[in-house]
């Protein structure tokens, strides 16, 4: 049945995610009885495995990914040379990605000189090598912050922090779950997160601009994290676009808490959000 093996050719599913006869039901609309012959044909071409798993010929890839974000992260300037890094635990809740592949991804980053690791303690960015340019600040410059804009206002785009939480919890319980929203539901939501990321950073642009970025850490920090995700590639499978929409929900979700701690609000006062949260939808 060419619309299960299609759906997993376009990378409706994460490698690895276990496929159930519930979920391939509602999505294509073929009976119980025809998907499990379906499903028995793909795992004959190794598409699958014998358990309706998809099959993940390219486990290092989810190294390569966690690099690549955490390297982004650095150069935006989220850890500044001599910052300690998240604790292991933390990280794997930022990067979604297995501890396993975490640690490894770490150790990439220290032998390339980017870290320092040590036996005992979070993993220390290194300063930049003479001969590379010099990491930027995370403030983000005008260009980026127009790149942010989205064409059009979407209704219901999640602004305040209640709202960032929820999308978080339910981008991250559909990452886990390992089943992608339709190419159209993805562009809604993505253009939603694009609102969020551009007011985000403009309100913590203004907080680093009216008292030194040494004194707002948490904000400069969080907000290097959203520009770096913000910048991961949105093509590809779905799965890929469904990795950078639930690691910029954590992100925002992260920098709200930031923009609204006392330390921040004490200096540089924020409206309070409304009684009633933004209507939003899964994964914005």
């Amino acid at each position: 049945m060419r619309a299960v093996g299609d759906r997993v050719t376009a990378g409706y599913y994460i490698p690895g995610a276990r496929l159930t006869l519930g979920e391939l039901t509602t999505s294509t609309g073929h009976d119980s009885t025809a998907l499990r012959a379906a499903l028995d044909q793909l795992a004959t071409t190794g598409q699958v495995t014998g358990r309706w798993r998809v099959a993940d010929p390219h486990p290092e890839h989810r190294t390569a990914r966690a690099r690549s974000l955490l390297a982004g992260m650095i150069d935006r300037g989220a850890w500044p040379a001599g910052a300690a890094l998240p604790a292991l635990s933390v990280l794997v809740r930022v990067l979604l990605t297995e501890r396993a592949h975490t640690a490894k991804a770490l150790g990439e980053l220290a032998d390339d000189g980017v870290l320092e690791l040590t036996a005992k303690g979070p993993a220390r960015v290194l300063p930049a090598p003479a001969n590379t340019p010099a990491r930027a600040p995370w403030s983000p410059g005008e260009k980026e912050l127009l790149d942010a804009l989205p064409s059009r206002t979407r209704p219901g785009a999640a602004h305040d922090g209640y709202t960032l939480h929820l999308v978080r919890h339910r981008a991250q319980k559909r990452w886990k779950g390992g089943v992608c929203l339709p190419p159209s539901a993805m562009d809604e939501q993505e253009g939603r997160q694009a609102e969020t990321v551009h007011r985000l950073i403009n309100k913590a642009f203004e907080a680093t601009q009216h008292r030194a970025p040494d004194l707002l850490p948490d904000v400069r920090s969080t907000a290097a994290q959203v520009m770096a995700c913000h910048t991961l590639p949105r093509t590809g499978p779905l799965y890929e676009r469904l990795y950078r929409l639930a690691t910029l929900a954590t992100a925002l979700a992260h920098l709200a808490d930031a923009l609204t701690a006392p330390a921040v609000l004490r200096h540089h006062p924020v409206p309070a959000p409304s009684v009633r949260p933004a209507r939003t939808s899964e994964g914005s």
